[in-house]
């Protein structure tokens, strides 16, 4: 629970995710190819911004390799 406040956006688009998921897959018509659309732009979305977290964390320096 301690991280919840840390994750809370990621964990808010990953239940929006599979639920646009899930109706894209329960309903039929424009309905389901809008809401599928949205949840793939939104898994891109995603993807970027765990990309971007990735860059952005700092890495551990060993102090033996400096030359």
């Amino acid at each position: 629970m301690r991280y919840l406040k840390v994750y809370k956006k990621q964990l808010l688009l990953l239940v929006i995710i599979i639920a646009l998921v899930y109706i894209s897959s329960v309903v039929k018509g424009k309905i389901s190819k809008t809401t599928s659309v949205a949840a793939g732009i939104l898994m891109i979305f995603a993807a970027i911004m765990f990309v971007l977290w990735i860059i952005k964390t700092p890495i551990k320096k060993d102090n033996d390799q400096i030359v």
